[in-house]
């Protein structure tokens, strides 16, 4: 039939399932979480429900797939073309998600390429440098490639002892901001600092870089190279860098956990001390310097003045918006799934291209709503066997909510597919009146339940763009930071993050209209067209994916209000009585 699955996740993280069609396009994506309510999938890497999801959506069977890829190779450093382990394919794909079929074998996609080509075929772009930088997979931490119509050429590797992702990650594990998946929360911390600190174990070496932690007993890297298995090294790595940083004057700091009794959550002390906050921004600016140097380089012997980006650290919006700014590129585009489960979008456009089926340059994807969705006949039903009181104003939703966040309140916004990848866009989203910092706050302490400090973010009509950016640059996705105009210092000071930055998500009426919609009336009350926008979840769950997802979300914050497709539930009791079916 010519349908290609692509499976992502392997490092018992972010797994998900990709389903591309017989053109080329892709009709499904999901990651796992989503589907079990178990954050990064972390731990396991099964994508059977992921991967069933997209089947049902296509209404095929496994058995009706061309080809299954995966993003990795499970016996690195030994390298194959195919898994044939029917053990491995059983624990990605439970047979039990699929009539008890068990596929004789899957298509092996590198890492990295996978990476780069879920970045540089929805770009858009004839020609392209790519740049994959992340953790480390197949023993890759840094990859630079040029695209073109023939596909993805390697120009430049970096091994796992290079690892720019293992850098960042360890410093906000130091200052106790949590392990690998809390390096976001190092961005935001760096906006309150200032890079004192000389990080010169990370340094420029030519037109790239070099981590050497040799004079903190990490033993040279090339003893490493054929390691097959990165935790031994990941270890001492840690040991290292723990010398290098307490040498610099940063001791570890450990966070302090508490039961909080009147709310009944564990509560974390999230006071830093300037310190820490200069000692995050001397990464992030060291960590910008080092991908400034690798991007220029890759543009000049790709050729080409496009920059595609991919990998963990590819979710960086700060070094995103400083590559924008001052990499030189003429044109920039960021993979908005650019973890690990996106590569269940490259393994499968990859091999789509192998088969003839993809042509480049292809179109620009403008929207990752590949996911889930619900219409009101099934949210009708939900609700219904909840018995849970709401009124029904179908497409006239968006007047309601908007009078509501006109209103000060923080509305619940759950709309259409479900987006892929960790930034909400308008379909999962927790919404907010941008002009006011109280409601920024109150998210960040009360339904997020995080620190104080990290930033919220901007969905901006996109004919209103100009006024809060300045200019016109990458922002659909809202994975690039700009630096907010003095008008967006005024009108939405609730998404100018400390630093003078923002990092905007624009909407177009043709990509999403109800979304727009929302935007435009809130607009008209207001005279702001934007809101503060930040993912449907609390800090526990990933972000929500099924109408019972958001009830149970709704009800366990103090969100005001939620509009569920064309439903609106809300607690004060305001329509309760005038409830119906």
């Amino acid at each position: 039939m010519g349908y290609i699955l692509g499976l992502g996740g392997p490092y018992y993280h972010d797994a998900s399932a990709c389903l591309v069609g017989p053109d080329g396009a892709i009709v499904a994506f999901v990651e796992e979480e989503r589907l079990t309510r178990r954050k990064h999938s972390k731990d396991y890497r099964s994508c059977a429900q992921s991967a069933a999801w997209c089947l049902a959506k296509a209404g095929i069977t496994l058995r009706e797939v061309d080809e299954i890829a995966v993003g990795w190779h499970p016996r690195w450093p030994a390298l194959a073309e195919y898994v044939t382990d029917s053990e491995l394919i059983k624990e990605l794909l439970n047979p039990d998600y699929f009539g008890g079929y068990t596929p004789a074998r899957l298509t092996i996609v590198e890492h990295h390429l996978a990476h780069a080509a879920s970045a540089f075929y929805p770009s858009g772009f004839s020609d392209a440098a790519v740049m994959i930088v992340d953790g480390a997979g197949d023993g890759a931490a840094t990859s630079l490639y040029k695209g073109g119509p023939g596909g993805l050429k390697l120009i430049r590797q970096y091994p796992y002892t290079q690892s720019l992702g293992w850098f960042y990650e360890t410093v906000a594990e130091h200052i106790g901001l949590g392990d690998w998946t809390s390096s976001g929360k190092l961005m935001g911390l760096a906006g309150y600092g200032k890079p004192v600190y000389d990080l010169d174990f990370l340094r420029a070496d030519g037109d790239g870089y070099l981590l050497d932690l040799a004079p903190y007993g990490l033993v040279d890297a090339p003893a490493w190279s054929a390691e097959s298995d990165h935790m031994p090294y990941y270890r001492l790595l840690k040991q290292a860098y723990g010398k290098a940083f307490t040498e610099l004057g940063v001791p570890r700091h450990r966070i302090a956990r508490r039961y909080d009794p009147g709310s009944g959550h564990m509560t974390t002390v999230t006071e830093f001390t300037p310190d820490h906050a200069n000692f995050a921004a001397s990464a992030q600016s060291t960590l910008d310097q080092r991908l400034l140097e690798l991007a220029k380089a890759a543009m000049k012997e790709a050729g080409s003045a496009r920059l595609c980006i991919a990998g963990g650290v590819g979710l960086n919006c700060s070094s995103n918006g400083v590559l924008f700014r001052d990499g030189g590129a003429q044109e920039l585009f960021v993979q908005p799934v650019a973890g690990d489960a996106g590569v269940a979008i490259g393994a499968a456009l990859e091999c789509a291209r192998r088969a003839g089926r993809l042509s480049l340059p292809g179109r620009r994807i403008d929207s990752t709503a590949w996911g889930p969705a619900f219409t009101d006949a099934d949210i009708a039903a939900t609700l219904k066997a909840l018995h849970i009181p709401h009124t029904h104003h179908g497409d006239a939703i968006a007047d309601h909510a908007a009078r509501a966040l006109a209103g000060g309140r923080i509305v619940g916004w759950f709309q259409g597919p479900a987006e892929g990848g960790p930034r909400a866009l308008g379909r999962r989203s927790i919404l907010a009146d941008p002009r006011d910092v109280a409601s920024r706050d109150r998210i960040n302490r009360d339904i997020k339940r995080r620190e104080m400090w990290r930033p919220l973010a901007p969905s901006i009509l996109d004919e209103s763009a100009p006024r809060f950016m300045g200019h016109s640059g990458p922002a659909d996705f809202m994975i690039v930071a700009h630096r907010a105009t003095g008008e967006a210092a005024a009108a939405i000071p609730a998404t100018v993050h400390v630093d003078g930055t923002l990092r905007p998500q624009t909407v177009h009426e043709s990509v999403d209209p109800r979304y727009a919609d929302l935007i435009g009336k809130f607009g008209e009350a207001t005279g702001v067209a934007a809101l503060l926008n930040t993912s449907f979840n609390h800090e526990a769950e990933p972000i929500v994916c099924t109408p019972i997802d958001a009830l149970r979300t709704f009800f366990s914050t103090p969100l005001d209000a939620l509009a569920l497709g064309g439903f609106l539930i809300e607690k004060d009791g305001k329509d309760s009585a005038a409830a119906r079916g």
